[in-house]
């Protein structure tokens, strides 16, 4: 464990003492964090095609997003331990530390904030140029404190590590699939005819995280784009958002301010309908949670 942090409030519907079930790794998958998935560009409709979810998800949306790369697995223990180690010897500073079940499990207990510099660590580690500054000019790499970042802020085009938007992570979520209700095969009727625990990892089947590429990968070939931890990402939320002119345009990167940023996927104490691949939920950008990670973007590989 790397310093286990718990803030009450984020996690929804926690494990309530159930037998664990346990399911054998993905036949041929030997996990490798770090691998870098190319979502290749393109149209697709955002939001929820059956009107299960909150309104936040509607109206269903034309996005189109241009490529760019994503990683196979959301970040593990020891991915985040490895870069968070060099980050502060290396002039960073973290208001929370992370926790991971294993090496080969998600991290979570993460703060958006803490996430972008930990990307910009990362980036520097690797000798990539950093997205996240803390001026407009992009100057001063974002290092400490709990800044809220804007878009204006952002190196986007940088080949450093990012998190990605809304729309790129729902896009990579649906893994080409249109009108589903979960990153597979799951079209009509109700979400509820589609999932189990050999799908994902959701409310009753472990009762905490499991390991990465324990589950099928999607049509892009990433793993746990639903249920395991949620995952933050870029944009700030605004429950009327797609209704809006912004929200259809290419390559959008949601509103321009806000109080919370975005969080997706659903996680292990969350109930089905959470996993949906429009599923929206949003946190205030300095919390943690027992069932919150993230997942790496960049617009290289």
């Amino acid at each position: 464990m790397y310093g286990l942090v718990a803030v009450a409030g984020l996690v929804t519907g926690l494990w309530l003492g159930m037998a664990a079930v346990v399911f054998p790794a993905a036949p041929g998958e030997s996990p490798a964090a770090g691998h870098m998935i190319l979502i290749p560009a393109g149209e697709f409709n955002m939001g929820d095609p059956y009107k299960e979810g909150d309104l936040d998800e509607l109206p269903v949306h034309k996005v189109f997003v241009s490529s760019f790369y994503l990683e196979k697995y959301p970040v593990t223990g020891k991915q985040w331990k490895d870069v968070y180690d060099w980050a502060k010897d290396h002039e960073y500073g973290f208001g929370h530390p992370g926790s991971a079940k294993a090496d080969d499990h998600p991290v979570y207990a993460v703060s958006w904030c803490d996430v972008l510099k930990w990307l910009n660590a990362r980036s520097e580690k690797e000798g990539r140029t950093p997205a996240y500054y803390t001026d407009t000019a992009q100057t001063v790499v974002y290092r400490t404190g709990q800044k809220d970042v804007t878009k204006a802020m952002v190196k986007w085009t940088s080949n450093g590590y990012r998190l990605p938007t809304e729309a790129e992570w729902e896009k990579a979520a649906r893994g080409g699939l249109d009108g589903h209700h979960y990153p597979w095969s799951s079209i009509g009727g109700r979400y509820s005819d589609h999932i189990d625990c050999n799908r994902a990892n959701y409310y009753g089947c472990n009762g905490g995280t499991s390991p990465i590429g324990h589950y099928s990968a999607n049509g892009y070939g990433l793993y746990d784009m639903a249920g395991n931890v949620w995952e933050w990402v870029w944009d700030w939320f605004d429950s009327g958002w797609y209704g809006k002119p912004g929200a259809t345009g290419g390559d959008t990167r949601g509103p321009d301010s806000g109080s919370n940023r975005v969080v997706r996927g659903g996680g292990w104490s969350n109930d089905a309908p959470n996993l949906r691949s429009a599923e929206r939920l949003d946190r205030y950008p300095t919390v943690t949670g027992l069932n919150l990670g993230f997942r790496v973007a960049s617009g290289q590989p």
